[in-house]
C-alpha cells in the first residue's frame, strides 16, 4: 500500500511512519514493533489557558515563542512554539492574525573569545504608554550573545550610558573594544593611533584601555540591532500585562526577564544558551576580559569632562554659584561632572591616552 494509506490506517503522521519504516529498515526482524502508549503529554493547565487568553489582549505584534516562554516561566509548563501556536489559532482564532513575513536574516561571524567585543546601543521606543518614549540601553557580549546589561532611562544621553557602561564593567570587567553606530554621543569615527577623541565616550573608554569601532551601518551590528526587536515584540507584551508605568518597576523586571533569555534563549547556528556559550569560554580559557579599575579611578573616568576659569578668590562658577576650591596658579580647571550627585574640580585635562590625574582641587557633593 501506499503511505498515504498505511498513515491513515495507523492513524499516524506521515513523518512518524517514515520513522518506523527507518526502524525497521535498519533493525529487520529484531525489531520490536509495539503500541506507542499513547499520547503522554500532560493537559494543558487551567491557569495558563487563562493567562493566554488574557496575555493575547496585550501582545502586540503576535509572538508564539514569547507565549511559550512565559508558560515555562510562569507556570513551569513546556511547550513548543508550534504546540502553542496550534493551540492560540484554534481556541483563540478571533484574537490572533497572520504573521508577516519577516527579512530573511544576514549571517555574520562573531569574534572568538567572550570580552573580545561588547556591542552597545540604545533604543528610543515606547515601551510602556506615557507622553513621551522610553530609551532602553543594552550592552551585548559578542561571542556568547550574552546580554551583560541593561536599563531604561528617560532620556539617551551620554552619563545614562556611562552609568550603564559601569555597572557592566563592574560585574564582568573590562572587554577589548566596543562596537556602537555612528552617533555624535559616540564618537562618528573609532579610536585608532595618532587620533584625537571626538566625544566623552571615546575619551572614557580609550583612558579605559578599551577600543571603540564605530559600525559603517545598522547591519554591520545586526546581533544588537536584533536583540532590540526581539525585546520590542516581547517586552512591551510583558510590561503591558505587568501594568507598567514608571522607569524602577520596568527596571525591576528587566532583569529577570534577560536573565531568562540568557539562559534559555538557544541560539540557532551555535546551538547553544549565552549563559553555556559564556561558561564553555570560560572552561576553554577564551576570555579577553580585563580587571576593572577601581572604584575612584572609575569616578573620574566615566563622569562628564568640563573646562571652566578659575576665578582670582580661587572659586569656579559651575551650575550657576560659586564654589570653593584649593589655591592654585593655573587660570583654568577641569570639572568632572557625576549630574545630581557630585563633582570633583582638577588642576588641569587629562590625557586619554596616558591617564595621569592630577590633584584634585575641590570635591563638592550636590543636592538630590
Amino acid at each position: 500500500m501506499d503511505a498515504a494509506t498505511a498513515a491513515q490506517r495507523l492513524q499516524i503522521s506521515r513523518s512518524q511512519l517514515y520513522q518506523l519504516r527507518h526502524q525497521w529498515l535498519s533493525q529487520g526482524r529484531q525489531w520490536p514493533g509495539r503500541a506507542s502508549g499513547g499520547n503522554r503529554r500532560a493537559a494543558w493547565p487551567t491557569a495558563g489557558r487563562a493567562f493566554i487568553a488574557a496575555f493575547l489582549a496585550t501582545c502586540r505584534p503576535l509572538n508564539f515563542a514569547l507565549i511559550a516562554d512565559e508558560l515555562a516561566r510562569r507556570f513551569d509548563f513546556h511547550r513548543a512554539r508550534a504546540a502553542v501556536a496550534a493551540l492560540v489559532r484554534h481556541e483563540f482564532a478571533h484574537l490572533v492574525a497572520p504573521l508577516p513575513r519577516g527579512p530573511k536574516p544576514r549571517r555574520r561571524w562573531p569574534t572568538a573569545a567572550i570580552g573580545e567585543l561588547f556591542q552597545h546601543d540604545s533604543s528610543p521606543h515606547r515601551w510602556w504608554p506615557a507622553d513621551a518614549p522610553q530609551c532602553l540601553i543594552l550592552t551585548l557580549d559578542d561571542h556568547s550573545r550574552k546580554a551583560v546589561g541593561a536599563g531604561f532611562v528617560p532620556a539617551d544621553t551620554t552619563w545614562d550610558h556611562f552609568c550603564e557602561m559601569r555597572q557592566v564593567f563592574e560585574q564582568h570587567g573590562l572587554p577589548q573594544a566596543m562596537y556602537t553606530d555612528g552617533l555624535s554621543l559616540f564618537g562618528h569615527e573609532s579610536t585608532a593611533d595618532r587620533r584625537d577623541t571626538h566625544s566623552q565616550f571615546q575619551r572614557a573608554l580609550t583612558a579605559l584601555g578599551v577600543a571603540h569601532r564605530v559600525a559603517p551601518d545598522a547591519p554591520a551590528k545586526g546581533q544588537v540591532e536584533r536583540r532590540f526587536g526581539f525585546l520590542q515584540n516581547r517586552l512591551v507584551s510583558v510590561l503591558a500585562y505587568e501594568k507598567v508605568s514608571t522607569y524602577p518597576h520596568a527596571n525591576a523586571l528587566l532583569p529577570e526577564q534577560l536573565a531568562y533569555d540568557n539562559e534559555h534563549a538557544v541560539c540557532r547556528t551555535t546551538g547553544l544558551t549565552p549563559n553555556q556559550a559564556w561558561e564553555l569560554a570560560l572552561k576553554e580559557q577564551r576570555s579577553q576580559l580585563r580587571p576593572c579599575a577601581v572604584a575612584p579611578l572609575l569616578d573620574l573616568h566615566l563622569g562628564l569632562h568640563l573646562r571652566r576659569r578659575l576665578n582670582a578668590d580661587h572659586t569656579v562658577d559651575f551650575l550657576g554659584k560659586a564654589w570653593p576650591v584649593s589655591a592654585s596658579a593655573r587660570k583654568t580647571v577641569s570639572v568632572v561632572h557625576h549630574p545630581g550627585r557630585k563633582f570633583w574640580v582638577i588642576a588641569e585635562a587629562v590625557s586619554p591616552k596616558n591617564p595621569v590625574w592630577p590633584d584634585i582641587l575641590a570635591s563638592h557633593s550636590l543636592p538630590p
